[in-house]
């Protein structure tokens, strides 16, 4: 039975954090935990959520403001759920992800010391947007936004702060395109409508996806006449995607207007497929990439990488490590086309094999590899537990792990503690200001043959 019942008005002192930045206020044992308050900060809640052992509370008002409180820059924030933290300054949001990072990796008995979170531009940082098509208003006025919490309302965006001035230009050219010329916005329950999401990234240039549900795009010389007004160099693609999914992307872009232009990447440029995963954060991602190339220049001239996508960080450790060879390994059959195309526009292909394989299978069949390094970069349920055996299988000197969740981190690194290896660096970065989310570097080093402990 709840200790705490829904509507129920508290008050009391914010003593910790929860793990996705929340306050928790606690009587005895029993927590609460209170979106966008602050430790110190002593505050009147409203129950919304209870269970057994913990409940969830909505913030009424914040009797007691912390000193770490901020006004946040963006007027949706608490709408959005696209931030976490806007409410405190830059100091505390960093010591929020150092610290819960600490405790998630002790929590799972790996002791690491992280002095401090790798920072940059705190705003206008994404390189990428994904926005929802959506009517509003008695005349169902086109509108592109983001959905409101707890429902299916799109709620126009203007001015979001995470982004440049760029997404604020490309979402009123492409409304105003959608209104003028009388299209339908896509209606999930009856699976009629055309205009379903509009996907964007700019690094170089900018790069406009409209995904839809139909073959063509309607009116697309009108958009293009648009986007002229306001950009110079631009490409525009379309993505059909008929399936009732919320899935965003559809399985395939095609081409409708300009060129696909280089992207600066760190040490080099690339052109990027919309379909191609790439992290939104270019200044933080060149810096994790190159510290990560840093861990592996003393490797002895082999490096494998597992989850390699379409090459980007594999040509980052062939450019910075002339003397390396690597070997990449990717499930999905067009990201391998993509990588060897970019390895051999990059002149890498003589030091790079890009092998199209499972990663666990891959690492069945991986013989001595005494001396060799491993870079392992997987998604957010971390390695295969087969992955992991078949590392220490293997005997890798030296594993360079890249994780964007803490908790399977915890959970590998562990593994790999218990088998054999200890932690021997280990980086946090601030790749996505204003959240909760922290990507993290870590080496691990195999102990030598006969060490106890």
């Amino acid at each position: 039975m709840a200790k705490h019942s829904v509507g129920e008005i508290l008050e009391g002192v914010i003593s910790d954090f929860g793990m996705n930045g929340e306050g928790v206020l606690k009587e005895g044992a029993y927590p609460v935990f209170v979106p966008f308050a602050i430790v110190g900060e002593r505050v009147r809640v409203e129950i919304v959520h209870a269970k057994k052992d913990f409940a969830f509370a909505d913030l009424i008002e914040v009797l007691t403001p912390s000193k770490d409180r901020i006004k946040p820059r963006c007027r949706y924030f608490g709408r959005c759920g696209g931030c976490d933290l806007q409410h405190m300054d830059a100091a505390m949001q960093e010591e929020i992800k150092r610290a819960g990072l600490v405790r998630t990796l002790a929590k799972a008995g790996v002791v690491a010391d992280v002095p401090e979170v790798v920072c940059g531009a705190k705003w206008a940082y994404r390189n990428k947007l994904a926005l929802p098509f959506g009517r509003m208003g008695r005349h169902g006025k086109i509108v592109l936004g983001f959905f409101e919490k707890k429902s299916h309302r799109v709620v126009p965006l203007r001015g979001c702060p995470l982004h440049g001035e760029w997404a604020d230009k490309l979402i009123a050219a492409v409304s105003a395109w959608a209104n003028e010329n009388g299209l339908k916005v896509y209606d999930e329950k009856t699976g009629k409508g055309l205009l379903r999401h509009l996907v964007a990234r700019y690094i170089t240039t900018l790069s406009v996806v409209l995904v839809i549900n139909g073959d063509a795009l309607p009116h697309a010389d009108n958009l293009i006449r648009k986007l002229d007004e306001v950009f110079g160099e631009y490409t525009l693609y379309v993505s059909p995607n008929k399936d009732n999914t919320n899935v965003i992307m559809g399985e395939s872009v095609k081409q409708i207007h300009g060129k696909e232009y280089p992207q600066k990447l760190g040490s080099f440029s690339a052109v990027v497929s919309p379909l191609s995963f790439l992290q939104v954060n270019d200044e933080i991602r060149d810096e994790l990439y190159a510290a990560a190339c840093e861990l592996l220049a003393d490797s002895e001239g082999d490096v494998v990488e597992l989850y390699s996508g379409v090459g980007l960080l594999t040509a980052e450790i062939a450019n910075r490590l002339p003397a390396a060879h690597v070997t990449s390994v990717e499930i999905v059959p067009e990201a391998v086309e993509d990588a060897n195309a970019l390895m051999r526009k990059l002149g890498l292909a003589d030091r790079v094999t890009a092998v199209c394989a499972d990663a666990a299978e891959f690492m069945a069949k991986c013989a001595d590899a005494a001396g060799r390094a491993v870079l392992v970069d997987p998604p957010r349920k971390g390695c295969d537990a087969t992955v992991c055996e078949g590392i220490v299988r293997a005997g890798f000197g030296k594993i360079v792990y890249i994780s964007c969740n803490p908790a399977t981190l915890a959970r590998d690194a562990r593994y790999f503690q218990d088998n054999g290896y200890v932690l021997s660096s280990i980086l946090a970065f601030d790749m996505f200001p204003q959240t909760t989310h922290v990507e993290t570097l870590v080496s691990l080093e195999r102990k030598p043959q006969g060490t106890i402990g």
